[in-house]
């Protein structure tokens, strides 16, 4: 053992890497600010669960490469302790920690456990390299980085089985532990320099995650201060947690297995999209920390406007204009990134200051503005699909359980009105007490802020609230998961707290409570039935048996795709692409529409949805790929009310 070039080595590791640390997080003093440390009960949960325990990488989809990742996580956090045992050993032969000296049983049986993961790393990093130069998935990206570090990985436990077997008395032996100490020293430095940093940053960026999820509920901008911020222009308008989530972005490429713009060849992959910005954040590292010292706040703006546009040649308009916002990304990151907001806050940027927008965005404002609907039919007739129903509405003061908020696309588009009548008719059916707002009701404005107009959503947000309110609700049922995403998590904001459920959620409480008594959908006897999860139902806010539920009672069994629930496949109507051309890449919808024809068979059979968007664009891919003969797109509550009786009025 050598005690000065074990004290030179670490001197010079560690004052390189800390002064490496230091420029790397230094810049995001300048960033915007963000409270993260609210709720420390349940971030410490989601560390246990997401951050130690490595929930998101042992899914069943990809198993085998999330063991092998979790092995040599497990042997990352065993072998801390025995390779600050080895750099102390470097000082005195004999160094050990209390208690765990060889001799003793708790050392003994630590040391058999280090035996374990010694050779689990060594056979995981193995199998990497295999993935990575013979197997090669889609999603992982090929670099030489990669194999670096499978081959530190690798190298660290040849040598450390080499040290125990030979011991420090043989040469072989003494090679063994020096090359095991510089491995562990280059290994650390080189961190910051690649993917490989996320080794540092992702258990606190887990930590770190938004509660609840930002993708669900955007943050509010706050537009009438002074110095308010209207999105993402340069990286200076990021959040030093946006920038922590680019650091910690793995590359692993599970964001991209069913995002729908990057199946279908759209141009955009959140994982190409966290490397750009960080190699952006690295090269304008330097401006960003001079910009956290300056005090005068003129200046200070002055200076940000010199920070090239993140929109112009870092992260391109094709790219944050392509996204559904399905969370398929949050949902599959194993270090809880975000990155919808980051994209919907390219977008409030381009909307709300350049006026920078597809003229079809425009025109869907224009129209929620002036009529308070995406079609710019006259609000006036936003209760025409119920007049000859007797609906009760909450102006007329009646006594009602739950609020029946129809949303736009129940009350103007023609095929969704058949949805809000067949709701009607189940409410009735199990006696519940509701009203629906009707002229009163406007568009909750989710299309506008995801399209990037916040002003606009504000004003629909408030304006909603005021009504439901002004009428005493507590309860709200909608047939439109984007009313119930913007309903129950994005309306606190304005002071808008209700019991917010979706029709199939109702239904399915109905049924179980003996309310409800549907018998058979005789109609549908015999036909394959598939059920297709609404994005915004099944992964924004998790609700995915109870559809399946509410078929059930009716004798109808769901036929699964394989893209299914939580990985269920986008319809392509999401973040407001619903009024957009899709000019790039294949069509979404018919991706999704292929999907359900194979699973249904040649006789076909019905596919079942829960949300108007969806089943406008199945209904149009159905049609656009020959298979509207085939395929029969209905809502869950179209199915259910086949099983009741019909009744006069409903």
């Amino acid at each position: 053992m050598n005690p000065l070039l074990t004290a030179v080595l670490l001197a010079a590791a560690l004052g390189f890497f800390g002064y490496t640390i230091v420029r790397r997080f230094q810049p995001l003093l300048a960033l915007r600010r963000d409270d993260r440390l609210d709720r420390i009960g349940d971030r410490v949960q989601a560390l246990l669960r997401f951050g130690f325990g490595q929930k998101r990488l042992l899914d069943p989809e990809e198993f085998l490469p999330g063991l092998l990742h979790v092995v040599l996580f497990a042997a990352f956090l065993v072998l801390a302790l025995r390779t600050v045992t080895l750099f102390g050993m470097g000082f005195s032969e004999s160094f050990h920690f209390p208690l765990l000296g060889p001799d003793s049983a708790l050392g003994r049986g630590y040391l058999w456990l280090k035996d374990v993961v010694v050779w689990g790393a060594l056979l995981s990093s193995i199998g990497f390299l295999w993935r990575r130069l013979v197997t090669r998935p889609d999603r992982l990206t090929q670099s030489w980085e990669g194999n670096l570090v499978l081959g530190f990985i690798a190298g660290l436990m040849v040598t450390e089985i080499g040290f125990d077997h030979y011991g420090a008395s043989s040469a072989l032996g003494a090679a063994c532990f020096w090359i095991h100490l510089v491995i562990v020293l280059l290994f650390l430095n080189f961190l910051p320099f690649g993917k490989h940093f996320h080794v540092i940053t992702a258990l606190p960026n887990v930590f770190l995650r938004s509660l609840p999820p930002a993708s669900s509920a955007l943050r509010k901008l706050d537009l009438e201060s002074e110095g308010a911020s209207f999105g993402t222009r340069s990286i200076a308008d990021l959040s030093w947690k946006e920038a922590l989530d680019v650091y910690s972005c793995t590359e692993c490429g599970r964001c991209q297995t069913y995002c729908p713009t990057y199946v279908t060849g759209k141009p955009l992959s959140h994982k190409a999209v966290n490397g750009a910005l960080k190699h952006h954040l690295i090269e304008q590292g330097p401006k960003l920390t001079a910009l956290a010292r300056i005090a005068d706040k003129a200046a200070r703006e002055a200076a940000m406007g010199e920070l090239p546009a993140l929109a112009a040649g870092v992260v391109e308009p094709d790219t944050f204009w392509a996204c559904t916002t399905c969370g398929w990304c949050e949902t599959a990151c194993p270090v809880l990134i975000e990155n919808i907001p980051r994209l919907i806050d390219l977008r409030r940027q381009q909307v709300l200051v350049e006026s920078a927008m597809p003229d079809e965005a425009a025109r869907v404002f224009k129209n929620i503005e002036t009529q308070g609907n995406p079609w710019g039919i006259g609000s006036n007739k936003r209760a025409e699909w119920c007049e000859d129903l007797n609906v009760p509405r909450a102006s007329e003061g009646g006594d009602f359980e739950w609020l029946f908020f129809v949303g736009c696309a129940g009350s103007f588009d023609d095929r969704q009105k058949k949805v809000s009548r067949a709701i009607v008719q189940i409410l009735r059916e199990a006696q519940v007490k509701f009203a629906i707002l009707g002229e009163e009701e406007t568009c909750t404005g989710d299309a506008a802020r995801r399209l990037g107009n916040e002003y606009l959503f504000q004003m629909q947000a408030a304006a909603t609230v005021e009504t439901m309110n002004g009428h005493g609700v507590k309860k709200v049922i909608t047939q439109c998961p984007h009313c119930l995403n913007t309903i129950k998590n994005e309306l606190p904001q304005f002071g808008g707290n209700y019991e917010v459920v979706h029709h199939a959620e109702l239904i399915s409480r109905l049924v179980a409570e003996g309310r409800l008594k549907p018998g058979r959908a005789a109609e549908l006897e015999g036909k394959a039935v598939t059920f297709h999860d609404p994005c915004y139902l099944a992964r924004h806010n998790g609700v995915t048996e109870a559809p399946r539920q509410a078929l059930a009672a009716v004798g109808v069994g769901v036929r699964e795709m394989e893209r299914n629930r939580r990985t269920g496949f986008c319809c392509g109507a999401g973040g407001g692409r619903m009024w957009l051309e899709e000019k790039l890449g294949t069509r979404v919808n018919q991706n999704r529409v292929a999907e359900a024809a194979a699973t249904l068979g040649d006789q076909g059979g019905v596919v079942a949805v829960g949300c108007p968007f969806c089943l406008t664009m199945l209904k149009d891919g159905a049609a656009e790929t020959g298979n509207d003969e085939k395929l029969k797109v209905l809502d869950v509550a179209e199915i259910v009310a086949l099983g009741l009786p019909k009744r006069a009025g409903a």
